[in-house]
Formats: C-alpha cells, sequence, structure tokens
C-alpha cells in the first residue's frame, strides 16, 4: 500500500499540481522553488489537520484542497481499523483505491470528502434506495422492489425486510456496465474520519530548516521519536514481564477491570487522598463524586523523558553539540532502522493484519553530511525504499543515481499573477526506459549538476565550456554562468544532441545548443529544428553553388578521418561496403540500397568541402547566414568558423590535450578587446558573432 498520486491547489506556491510518488523520489529545484511545500502537502493531505492558516492560502478568497489517492489498500490493511468501521470504509475502496479530499477555506475546519464512483441515476444511489423504500414495511418491502427496480425485481429472491432489499440492489446495481457510474466527491461518512488515518500511510517528516534540536527530542510526534518508536515496537514481544510489571504499578493507583468488573486495590494512601478531596468538594457540591486517575505507566512515557548523551572527549547532553552530530544522529537511527529490517518482506498474503505503512519525508538530507557520509545514507534510503515509500529534496548531484531512484521532479518557479507559482515536472524511471538511458548518461558525463540549473547549454567539445565561461565573462560581466545558474553540459557528439534537449526539457529546464559548423550539414535532424530545413537546404544549395565555382576539394584530416573510422555508422557502412564486395567478385546482383549505402561512405568529404568552403569563400559565408540567424532564435548557436579551436587566439598552442590548448587560448585573452577580436561580424553593421552567440545564451537571464 502507498501514496499514488496527490493534487494540490492553492497551497502556497502550488496553485495547481499533481505528483505522482514512485517507491523512491527525488526533488530538485532552486531555492523557494516550492519542493518544500510539496513534502508539506503529503503531510497535511495524511494528516489532515483541523485548520490551516491564512497565510498558506496562495489566494485567500479560494480553498486549498489536496487530493489524496492512496493504492494497493487489502483486506490486512483494513484489518487496522475498528471493527465497526471496517466494512463502512470498504465501501469506500475501488479495487484496491481510496482516494480522499480535503478541502481547507480561511478560518474554517477541514472539510473532509470522499471521491469514488456512484451511479449517474439518483435512484441508484443510496439516497435514491432509501427513499423508494420510505416506510415500507413486510409483504410491501417485495412489491416495492418489483414496481420501482423491475430491471431487477424478476430475479430478486424473498426479502424479509428492507435492508435485505437494500443489500440485494446495491449489489446488482455495482455489477452494472462501468458507462452507468460517474466520479463524484461526497462527504465523508460520520464516524469515519479519525478511525481512517490508521488506514493511511504514515509520514515521517524530516524538514531541512528547523531547530535540530526539536528533530532530537524523543517525543513520539518527532521525527526522531517515531523512528525510535518504530525499533522499540521489534522489542515489545520481549517486554511481556515488564509490561505485567507496569500493569501491577497501575493498579497502585488506578481502579482496574477484570473479567467485567471494576476492582480497587489501589494503594490505602490514594484511596485517602481522593476520599479527602471528594469530602471538601462536597461542602458546595454534594452531589459531585470524583475519580483521581494517574496516568498508567507505558514504555513509551518513559522513553518521552529520556536524554541523549554523547561523549566525544566531552560527555555532554546532544543538544550542545553541532549541527553535523545532530543530524547524523537521526540517521545512524534511520541506519538501525534498515538493519534490522532489511530482511523482512511484505506480509504474505493471508496474514490478518499488516503493519501501517510509512512515507519517509527526508528534506536535504545531504545537510552537515560529509559526502561520504552522503553516499551512506543514500545507499540506506535506497534500501528502506524496497519495503516504504521514500521521498527526498536534495541540492546535492551526490545523492540520487541512475536505478536506485526511481522518480525524479524537478519544481521550477515561474512567473504569474499576483505572484510566482511552482510547476512540477516529473519523470518517472521506471515507466520510461528512455529518459533513464539519457540519465544514466548524463550522470556518466557528470552532468547531473544541470538538473539544479535554470538553463542548459549544450555543447560538442571537451573543453569548451571552459573558454566560453572565460570569454563571457570578458564580453559582458553579467554574461556569467554561475551566477546566472546556467549549466553547461557536454553530450560527446553530435547524436545525443537530442536526446540530451528532450530529457533536459521535460523536467522544465530551458535548453540552448552550441555546436560545431558541421552539425549543420551531418548530423543536423538531432539539433531539434527540423521545421527549419527550408533555410537550410537554401544555405546548402548555394554553398555548393560555390564549391563548384570554386573547385574545392575535400581535403580531410588526419583528426577528421580518424573520427569517421570510429563512427559507429560509417563502420557498418564499411562492413556492407565489403560484403557488397564480395557479391560482386561472385557475379551476384547488388540492389540499389547496397549501392546508395557504399556511397554514403563518401558523402561526408562533401561535407567537409561545405565547412572549408564556408570559412574560406566570402560568398559561401554569406550564404551561410541567414541560416545561422533563423537557428539562433531558437537557440541553437552554431559556430560558423568551425569548432571553438577556431576561435583561439593566434599562438595557441597547436599540440597537446585539449584541456592545455583550451588553458593556453584562455591565457591570451585577458580582457573584453581581445574577447572581441576572436570573431569577427557576421555580416556589416553587426557585433562580433562570439557577443551575438552569448547574447542568445544569456537572453531573458539578463537585462
Amino acid at each position: 500500500m502507498q501514496v499514488a498520486s496527490i493534487r494540490i491547489a492553492n497551497f502556497k506556491g502550488l496553485r495547481e499540481a499533481e505528483y505522482s510518488p514512485s517507491r523512491f523520489g527525488c526533488i530538485v529545484g532552486e531555492n523557494n522553488a516550492g519542493k518544500s511545500s510539496l513534502l508539506q502537502a503529503l503531510v497535511y493531505a495524511l494528516n489532515r489537520p483541523s485548520s490551516l492558516d491564512k497565510a498558506f492560502f496562495y489566494d485567500p478568497s479560494a480553498p486549498i484542497v489536496f487530493r489524496l489517492e492512496v493504492s494497493g489498500v487489502t483486506a490486512p490493511h483494513l484489518a487496522r481499523l475498528e471493527e465497526g468501521h471496517r466494512d463502512r470504509i470498504l465501501a469506500l475502496v475501488d479495487n484496491g483505491r481510496l482516494v480522499l479530499v480535503a478541502k481547507y477555506h480561511v478560518g474554517q475546519k477541514v472539510e473532509l470528502l470522499i471521491e469514488g464512483r456512484v451511479p449517474v441515476e439518483l435512484r441508484y444511489r443510496d439516497e435514491g434506495l432509501t427513499e423508494a423504500f420510505k416506510n415500507i414495511r413486510g409483504a410491501a418491502v417485495q412489491r416495492t422492489l418489483a414496481e420501482a427496480y423491475p430491471e431487477f425485481g424478476d430475479e430478486a429472491p424473498g426479502v424479509a425486510n428492507v435492508t435485505a432489499a437494500k443489500e440485494y440492489l446495491k449489489n446488482r446495481i455495482a455489477s452494472l456496465p462501468a458507462n452507468v457510474f460517474t466520479v463524484e466527491e461526497r462527504p465523508l461518512p460520520t464516524g469515519i474520519s479519525s478511525s481512517i488515518t490508521n488506514l493511511l500511510p504514515e509520514p515521517i517528516y524530516i524538514p531541512a530548516v528547523k531547530n535540530v534540536n526539536d528533530d532530537l527530542k524523543t517525543s513520539q510526534t518527532t521525527s526522531f521519536g517515531r523512528l525510535l518508536g518504530l525499533l522499540l515496537q521489534d522489542m515489545e514481544p520481549d517486554l511481556a514481564d515488564l509490561t505485567r510489571v507496569f500493569g501491577d504499578l497501575n493498579a497502585y493507583f488506578n481502579r482496574t477491570v477484570i473479567d467485567g468488573e471494576i476492582e480497587d486495590r489501589r494503594h490505602r494512601k490514594v484511596r485517602e487522598l481522593e476520599s479527602s478531596i471528594e469530602e471538601l468538594l462536597a461542602e458546595n457540591f454534594p452531589a459531585v463524586k470524583i475519580e483521581l486517575n494517574v496516568p498508567p505507566p507505558e514504555l513509551k512515557t518513559i522513553l518521552n523523558s529520556a536524554r541523549i548523551l554523547v561523549d566525544d572527549g566531552s560527555k555532554d547532553s546532544i543538544e550542545n553539540k553541532g549541527d553535523g552530530i545532530k543530524r547524523s544522529l537521526t540517521f545512524a537511527l534511520l541506519q538501525c532502522f534498515v538493519n534490522r529490517f532489511a530482511d523482512q518482506h511484505a506480509a504474505p498474503e493471508g496474514i490478518e493484519r499488516a503493519s501501517r505503512p510509512i512515507l519517509f519525508l527526508f528534506e536535504e538530507p545531504e545537510l552537515y553530511l560529509h559526502p561520504k557520509s552522503q553516499r551512506i545514507l543514500f545507499s540506506n534510503l535506497e534500501k528502506i525504499s524496497q519495503r516504504h515509500q521514500v521521498i527526498v529534496t536534495t541540492h546535492s548531484p551526490l545523492f540520487f543515481a541512475p536505478g536506485a531512484t526511481a522518480s525524479f521532479v524537478r519544481i521550477a518557479k515561474v512567473p504569474s499573477d499576483p505572484k510566482p507559482i511552482g510547476q512540477i515536472h516529473q519523470i518517472n524511471f521506471d515507466l520510461d526506459p528512455a529518459n533513464a538511458e539519457a540519465f544514466r548518461l548524463a550522470k556518466f558525463e557528470h552532468a547531473d549538476a544541470a538538473f539544479f540549473s535554470r538553463r542548459t547549454i549544450l555543447f560538442e567539445g571537451e573543453s569548451d565550456d571552459s573558454f566560453f565561461r572565460h570569454v563571457a565573462r570578458l564580453l559582458n560581466t553579467e554574461w556569467d554562468f554561475e551566477s546566472k545558474n546556467v549549466a553547461l553540459v557536454r553530450v560527446s557528439g553530435k547524436g545525443n544532441f537530442g536526446r540530451f534537449r528532450s530529457f533536459f526539457e521535460a523536467f522544465g529546464i530551458e535548453v540552448k545548443i552550441v555546436a560545431d559548423l558541421d552539425a549543420l550539414f551531418e548530423g543536423f535532424q538531432h539539433l531539434g529544428a527540423l521545421e527549419l530545413e527550408q533555410h537550410r537546404s537554401r544555405s546548402i544549395h548555394n554553398i555548393d553553388a560555390r564549391i563548384q565555382v570554386l573547385d574545392i576539394a575535400a581535403e580531410p584530416s588526419a583528426r577528421q578521418v580518424k573520427a569517421k573510422v570510429k563512427s559507429e555508422s560509417w563502420q557498418r557502412r564499411y562492413e556492407n561496403a565489403k560484403a557488397a564486395l564480395r557479391s560482386l567478385q561472385a557475379n551476384e546482383p547488388i540492389e540499389a540500397q547496397t549501392i546508395e549505402e557504399i556511397d554514403r561512405l563518401f558523402v561526408w568529404e562533401q561535407d567537409i568541402a561545405r565547412v572549408k568552403a564556408c570559412k574560406d569563400d566570402a560568398l559561401a559565408r554569406a550564404a551561410l547566414v541567414p541560416c545561422l540567424d533563423v537557428l539562433r532564435e531558437q537557440g541553437i548557436c552554431v559556430l560558423s568558423n568551425g569548432a571553438i579551436e577556431d576561435y583561439y587566439p593566434e599562438g595557441t598552442l597547436g599540440y597537446g590535450s585539449k584541456p592545455e590548448r583550451a588553458l593556453d587560448a584562455i591565457a591570451r585573452v585577458p580582457d573584453m578587446r581581445s574577447a572581441r577580436s576572436l570573431s569577427a561580424p557576421l555580416s556589416a553593421d553587426r557585433e562580433p558573432e562570439m557577443v551575438e552567440i552569448c547574447r542568445e545564451l544569456f537572453r531573458g537571464l539578463v537585462p
């Protein structure tokens, strides 16, 4: 049993939001985006406090609404309820699914509703059945059933009373086709609102910004005390003797009930004290009786007064220690929970009563923890998620990993009237293998930090990011990727542009691209601008015309040949060409498709000629500009000079690794003047190309 979904309306910055928790969910986003609000909404939906403060309402004139759907409700879960309420709540469960709606208005108590299927026709509903059999008795019951419900009356057994008639009709109505029903909200039955709590998952919420000392109290209302309570439940079978002692001690202070009879075995002084108080009170209220009741001793009561002492060279209360050890103590208890229950699985079928499931909610668990400790904690949470739902918010890329975390949610704050709102972008990797693979690739490329950014720039080369960071800041001090929370992500090949772009956009992260010039000729489909194919084709046509006029020959460099031979597509074509040659030698026919594959082994040389023409010929370059401008308007910046290395200043190292060459280039660009001189304008009366590219990358972030 688990929380399947929650819809939130008008709660803090979450004006309209929906979240479907998985077994292990991770929530990311900038500060004040709404991560804490989402966790708090889950807590309020499960605990349903009687009222909410006015400050929680996005719009005080509208209600806050939490629609909570719980799935996997079975008979063992219903067994946790009071016996008299089980059947009543079972009637509210539809295929193991229970939907509760809590509505809050400013200054009013919560309104609790149940959402479920009800018949479209009023006469099929409970109130319709009640009205049909109103004041009906005896033999008239059978006659009324046949007259009011003729579609069921012919097959009706002999019914002795109204209760039996209603039960029969409810069973028949429940078997009707789905189109006979509709989904509606209706009031929760009287007396159910409190007892249903024990059916729902129990939230254990550890917030990030809070007095940590509060969490370390052993009261059952704190996360620390509840975790301790969960561990102590495992000890109860071993404490039978202690429980009997507590029972005997209780008899010293209170009357007890044995076999339905009240016995008074209290200590003499307790009885005398009660009598004395009653006699004095009788002077003014002679008919009043009193009973002195001393709370019976419990293990929980004793633990609530426990103190936690830590000896780290100086023995003192935990409240007087550092925040790191305080928070680590809570997580040590969590680890103890993991170790204790790691081998326990869900109750087998046939069990009479299932334990109450837990929803663990952790806000920024990485706070005060060393990266090594963060990894250990993450591992523990992953183990817990095999048995209980776990949801964390985090700012740490260390704290999530593909395969372990089932779903990711990014909350982004967007402008709205009268104030900004949080939008939820969610991907469930258990249900979305394509994005799961892209996530693994992002982790491999160390691009996970991009999940925490406002915008992501995808680039191709190994050292493009460092050179771009340096040049952008020199061109404009406001063009700072770090301060504007813009991530630069290397995709390692043009073929990954589309995959990375769709992945980050699924999280609501704005994506822009910086691509080498050859991406315009080969792999254009990966840039996500196929609607601009007409502009591209026109430019290529004009460039090819210049190649013919100038008789430009394709001269691939050793680096280009090496890269091409390593590509999977070229290797496949090469193998097909060898197979075709063997067929030709055997005088076997060769299909036209195979000949086309062979031709494509060499077509890439034409792309090299196009790049060369754009770099060397002014008219070819001019033919390229309209396409570059249209692409840049779409956030796709293609480098007209070729690759980023073609913008390095004169004198930059021509040997060594890419990072070494990039660092040398950076050292040769010390100021704005030298940064502007790295690129020429694409046409007269325009800024240098690099200025136009950086302006596009920061568009909307810098005035």
